[in-house]
This record gives structure tokens, sequence and C-alpha cells, in this order.
């Protein structure tokens, strides 16, 4: 299989495209990609894309898991000025993303909100926001990995959330950790994390500094969302899984 491999503020991703790969939809199941993310047996990667020949992009979580991902649409983003067959508009999960025409990595998406709340979970408050994925924020508390995954299995939530912990340093400058479901660790960074942190605190823009130092920056305009991020094409190569 021919695979590319990028990273957005640290956040990285494989992605396998049909026009590479004719037999593509074979490998569109848990086994496969658990084995090419897992960091010790495979290539390792926070997520996979795969990219069929007639338009249809789809993104899975290292457990096989189906979701909505903006920093891999932005390497997407970036991945499109070299090939092709990239599809400039594509819908991940039910949200449609549209790639921008400009010299910087930049994706926009009109946000599904399916929920924006206030919530004590496990005696934790925080606002939980589902814009596609859903996010739990919390103020003021160091990132710590045994409490994310408490509140990421929290039964308050239906099908589990992404934890952020965050902080605002100044004026639209916010620092965040997340602790993403389907990786089951913190990410240097989640791009749908920051999109949805703007949604649900109705902030029109912010720069995010994520644990791995990028930024990543989001607008928030006329009801659709704005990302911009650094993008660094790793590697392309055959993985033989």
């Amino acid at each position: 299989m021919i695979f590319h491999k990028l990273h957005s503020s640290g956040n990285d991703f494989l992605v396998l495209a049909e026009e590479e790969n004719p037999s593509l939809q074979l490998k569109e199941n848990k086994d496969f990609i658990g084995k090419i993310c897992h960091r010790n047996f495979g290539i390792g990667a926070d997520g996979i894309f795969f990219v069929y020949s007639n338009g249809t992009v789809k993104h899975f979580d290292p457990d096989g898991s189906e979701s909505f991902c903006v920093n891999g649409s932005l390497c997407l983003a970036f991945l499109k000025k070299r090939i092709s067959y990239i599809p400039s508009e594509f819908s991940l999960n039910g949200v449609k993303v549209k790639i921008a025409n400009s010299d910087y990595p930049e994706i926009s998406f009109f946000p599904k909100v399916n929920s924006c709340e206030r919530k004590t979970v496990d005696g934790v408050n925080g606002l939980f926001v589902d814009i596609g994925n859903p996010h739990f924020f919390v103020e003021g508390i160091e990132p710590e990995k045994e409490l994310a995954t408490v509140l990421r299995n929290s039964k308050s939530f239906e099908k589990g959330a992404n934890i952020s912990f965050f902080e605002v340093l100044e004026d639209k400058v916010i620092k965040i950790a997340t602790f993403e479901r389907g990786v089951e660790d913190f990410t240097l960074a989640c791009g749908s994390a920051c999109a949805a942190f703007c949604v649900g605190f109705n902030m029109k823009e912010a720069k995010f500094i994520p644990l791995s130092g990028i930024p990543l920056n989001v607008k928030f305009s006329d009801n659709t969302l704005y990302v911009k991020g650094e993008v660094q094409y790793v590697a392309k190569g055959n993985c033989f899984i």
C-alpha cells in the first residue's frame, strides 16, 4: 500500500488513495487500521484517511471508528497542492469541508452543532460542545491522563468525548491540551477541539497553542469556521501490512 504521512501542528495522519491503491476498500477495516496506525508495529499515526476516486473521503481513528477531523483535513489541503486527486470539497462523517484556494493550508466548514451546554461530569465543571465530534472543555485544571480517561469514559457522554484542558493566556490566545477518544491519549494538537471551542464560547477568532507549541488559528464568521495551521509532509512510502 502506498501511503503519505503528514502532520498538522504535531497531529499526524496517514493518507491512502484509491488512485495509488486500487484495492483500497479492502483495507477499510479495524484490523488494518489498528495495525498501520500503531507506533510500534505499524507506521504510526493519530488517524488515517481513505481517499476514493469518486471523491469520497473517510477518516478513521486508530481504534477503527470513523470521525470528523480538522487537523487531518488541513493535511489534505496541503496535499491538494501536490496531488490532483484530493477533492476540493468533501464530507467527513456528515460535516462538509471545503479546502481554501490559498498558499497556506486552510479549510472551512459549517459546524453541525448537535449540543452546547454546561455540565458537571464526575464532579468536574465544564462546557460540552458537539459539532460532529463531542468535546468537553475544562478550565483551570492541569492536564492529567488519569482524570482525562475517567472523563472521556463517563456515562454522562453517550459516545464518550474528547477532553480538553485549557487556559486563557491573553486576549484571544488559548493554551489547550486534548485527550482524544479513539487515540486514548493526549495528542499534540486537536483542530476540532479548537473549532468547537470557538463555537461553544462564541469567539469570533482565536489563536490556539496546543501541546506541540505549533499554533492553530480559527475564525468563526457567518456560522462558518475557518481554520489555518502549519502542515509538514513527513514521508511517502510503501506499507507491507
